[in-house]
């Protein structure tokens, strides 16, 4: 896990623009068995014909086609979802994405044709970690990241969530996005001001340690180590460990 965390995560570093970064998405995703992948800006769900927002994809130039052309992104279960939630989920955690996954007579809506379009293209669940910062002036920065899986769906739900390096790069791989777009800096109040334990707490936490074995590694109470890892997550204007230490990993607070 060491290994692949800080490959990704200095591929991620390492971009200077935004065509050197996209890539690094696909090869993070073909990392856990994905053939396709896509970002999108979800900072705010779209209307029916307004503009797309941001995106990058690697899909088959006709899926997409298809999916601007319906406006789909406007009624996309996941899109949705992931712009009000925190944790990863399956396509078919969501209730309208599984209501359509069996044929029903009568007029198609467009959450079936989405539905219809990703099976004709061979995907018939996919993978989304929704991925949440706020730029200097506090405005919520929210994107989707969408995995796209080729094989059985069974086969999917057996592999479980990606593993917590593949969490912490993608919500890396968000706050490059943003920065490289000029959209989010980095906090000044953090600067200096996380403790030497909370830096502690978040490089342990970077290497996928819980905080039980932080505390043990440091030779504190679990508690402890979440008080810290609570203030710095303030600190650093975030609302989970995972998007803290990718916060502080682009930062240079702490390195994996």
């Amino acid at each position: 896990m060491s290994l692949i965390l800080d490959d990704m995560l200095n591929r991620v570093m390492d971009s200077r623009d935004l065509a050197t970064l996209e890539p690094v998405l696909d090869r993070m995703a073909a990392e856990y068995g994905f053939t396709a992948s896509t970002y999108a800006d979800c900072s705010r769900v779209p209307l029916p014909r307004e503009p797309t927002p941001y995106f990058v994809t690697s899909l088959d130039r006709g899926f997409l086609a298809t999916y601007l052309e319906h406006d789909l992104p406007a009624f996309d279960p996941t899109v949705r979802r992931a712009a009000s939630s925190n944790a990863p989920f399956l396509w078919s955690d969501c209730p309208d994405y599984r209501r359509h996954l069996k044929p029903r007579p009568g007029v198609k809506g467009r959450v079936r044709l989405l539905v219809e379009l990703a099976s004709d293209h061979g995907y018939r669940d996919g993978y989304v970690l929704p991925c949440h910062a706020r730029d200097p002036f506090g405005q919520p920065r929210s994107a989707i990241i969408s995995l796209f899986w080729p094989g059985d769906p069974a086969e999917l739900e057996r592999h479980g969530q990606p593993p917590s390096w593949f969490r912490l790069a993608a919500l890396l791989y968000h706050e490059r996005v943003l920065a490289l777009r000029g959209q989010v800096d980095a906090p000044p109040a953090a600067i200096g001001l996380l403790t030497d334990r909370e830096r502690e707490c978040l490089v342990w936490a970077c290497r996928g340690k819980t905080n039980g074995e932080t505390a043990d590694i440091l030779n504190i109470s679990e508690r402890t180590v979440i008080h810290h890892l609570g203030n710095a997550m303030r600190k650093l204007g975030v609302h989970s460990k995972v998007h803290a230490v990718a916060v502080a990993v682009r930062m240079g607070l702490v390195t994996p």
